[in-house]
């Protein structure tokens, strides 16, 4: 087996596999940081961030499983696998690319309304968001079957006699899965999105640019960024899939394989970089996921400071030599946490 191996590990495999790995890694990470500030702050569940963590969610499965099997896949690592792993860790990576596309075109959505909505309806309550992640993700499930009867697992022996095996779309299905896949992941939502952000343009040329609130401003840029990451990660790669469906030639097919290798860990990488945009584009939650990347949680004004000064701390005024409380919300995300105390010699402090 470890012979094996090393006789396919070539430079750009390992490249490859090493950055799987680390994009996996870094996305977890980031993902699991959006959940626990979900999860946290009950002020951090309206409509924008029930989307974010409904996209953290299928982000993490999607790299929880994606990252390992295609990582054995390179490796010709597949004496453990079975028919029913081949099918059904295939259902699930085109499950989750699928809701994944169609929760950012509700972000669009929203933040359609966002801006053109001058207080002349009610925004969305964040339970209806829910109801609607929940929907995408159920038509998502039932939509995707008839992809499992599309891969199928397969034995061969090679020159020398050892058995091999592998996972790979039937033959007749080649083409309609590339084109089936790429369509519902990329291209439709990425159209719809596009359709969404023209109309949105043309209903805010009424308004005045400096007529939006900063809160508004910063939930804009944050959906426009995870738009264009999502962009620009997946394209590239779903237009090479689709190009690869109708090579017949071995060694162009073999110079394709490397290629996807290398766009597939873009892909995997735009479910890693969403949450840094969170961090970078949402002051609020840029102070939640700073509790825990910088340990602030561990120090005194967050888990040491009495509830009762707490809550008066969270009504007081700002002084000059206090910390600023984010201002991108009515309510921040960490509003009942203490950010403006100093530290009280009374108390003991925690080191993390």
């Amino acid at each position: 087996m470890i012979q094996g191996v090393m006789g396919i590990l070539t430079q750009d495999i390992l490249v490859t596999c090493i950055l799987m790995g680390l994009i996996g890694i870094v996305g977890l990470v980031g993902n699991a940081l959006m959940l626990r500030a979900l999860l946290k702050y009950k002020n951090l569940r309206t409509d924008f961030y029930i989307v974010f963590g409904c996209l953290s969610v299928v982000d993490s499965c999607f790299l929880l499983l994606s990252v390992p099997v295609h990582i054995m896949d390179m490796l010709q690592a597949t004496d453990i696998l079975s028919d029913f792993w081949c099918k059904s860790s295939f259902y699930i990576m085109n499950v989750c690319s699928f809701i994944s596309a169609f929760l950012v075109v509700v972000l669009t959505i929203l933040r359609s309304i966002l801006l053109t909505n001058r207080n002349t309806i009610a925004h969305p309550p964040a339970r209806y968001l829910f109801i609607i992640s929940a929907a995408i993700y159920i038509i998502a499930f039932i939509a995707s079957i008839p992809f499992i009867f599309m891969y199928s697992y397969f034995n061969y022996k090679d020159d020398s006699g050892a058995d091999h095996s592998y996972c790979k779309i039937n033959d007749e299905d080649i083409v309609q899965e590339a084109w089936l896949v790429s369509s519902f992941s990329a291209f439709i939502p990425i159209l719809l999105a596009t359709v969404i952000y023209f109309i949105t343009y043309i209903i805010s040329l009424r308004y005045f640019s400096d007529s939006y609130s900063r809160r508004e401003i910063e939930k804009s840029r944050l959906v426009s960024s995870i738009f264009v990451a999502f962009l620009i990660c997946q394209l590239p790669y779903r237009i090479a899939v689709i190009y690869d469906s109708y090579l017949v030639d071995f060694e162009e097919t073999a110079r394709m394989y490397t290629v996807k290798n290398y766009l597939l860990c873009i892909v995997m990488a735009d479910r890693a970089i969403k949450p840094v945009l969170y961090s970078k584009f949402a002051s609020d939650l840029a102070d939640a996921f700073d509790e825990v990347i910088n340990c602030t949680y561990c120090s005194r004004p967050y888990n040491v400071v009495p509830k009762k000064l707490a809550r008066l701390a969270s009504y007081s005024e700002p002084q000059p030599s206090e910390r600023t409380q984010s201002t991108s919300s009515s309510n921040s995300a960490t509003s009942q946490t203490v950010l403006l105390n100093k530290p009280n010699d009374n108390f003991e402090v925690d080191i993390c």
